[in-house]
């Protein structure tokens, strides 16, 4: 009798892999820095208030569950693209004195937002950049604070002075115009300056020509388009001559 032939079962188990073609280049790992900067890019066209994760994982080709497996949330990927641009702000900043030391950090920092200002709005209004803090430029803040002759709760108080003065200047400077009616906006800007009273607000008429369209309030180009270099740098005195002055006050009182 012939014999009766016996079924072979299928091997169950993971697909193989097809060589690539010859020439082809295989696809990049999706990792996390891979993620984040694909989110910077992102943000530095739309903003973090447009961006999303859909618009993310089309951009990466990938499905949007394939970014979770990286990146937990959409708030961690907003702080984190921050932070692949503020991290580094503080390193090879030339040994010296506090003075000139805090000098570098703020014209550091302001010039990260410059090349990525639609992180401004970031900084100035929401707290996502604390998970993601640079703590070698923190560390920096606090030990040329210490040079400076600040201690205790002294120091907490200048601590917030250099941050918030690091953030603030930068931050009102690049706020951007209106993404529409821009034609409309800039003439609302102007009749409102036209409108300043010479007798009720004397002291603004005068010197109103100086003021327009360079001045915080009373403009209408962001500092993307016309940077207020000469008032940062007033800015930037101010800071650093107010510390040393408290820091004097300071040691008289103890």
């Amino acid at each position: 009798m012939p014999k009766t032939a016996v079924p072979v079962k299928p091997r169950v188990g993971r697909p193989r892999k097809l060589p690539l073609a010859r020439g082809a280049a295989a696809a990049p790992v999706l990792g996390r820095e891979r993620i984040l900067d694909a989110a910077l890019a992102l943000i530095d066209a739309h903003g973090p208030q447009a961006f999303n994760i859909r618009e993310l994982a089309a951009q990466l080709g990938v499905a949007p569950a394939a970014i979770y497996w990286h990146v937990p949330s959409r708030n961690a990927l907003i702080s984190g693209a921050a932070a692949r641009v503020m991290n580094g702000v503080a390193d090879d900043i030339a040994p010296g004195r506090w003075q000139d030391r805090l000098r570098a950090l703020l014209h550091r920092y302001r010039g990260m937002l410059q090349r990525h200002p639609k992180l401004a709005p970031l900084v100035a209004s929401e707290m996502l950049g604390n998970a993601a803090f640079d703590a070698v430029l923190l560390d920096h803040v606090v030990r040329l604070l210490e040079d400076a002759g600040f201690d205790g709760a002294a120091l907490v108080d200048a601590y917030n002075v250099v941050i918030a003065a690091m953030c603030g200047f930068a931050t009102l400077e690049l706020s951007a115009a209106p993404a529409e009616d821009v034609g409309e906006w800039e003439a609302a800007c102007r009749a409102q300056l036209a409108r300043v009273d010479a007798v009720r607000q004397p002291a603004l008429a005068r010197h109103l020509g100086a003021l327009e369209n360079k001045a915080f309030l009373l403009r209408w180009s962001s500092g993307t388009d016309r940077p207020l270099g000469s008032g940062f740098d007033a800015w930037t005195d101010v800071i650093v001559r107010g510390l040393e002055a408290r820091a004097r006050a300071l040691r008289r009182a103890a």
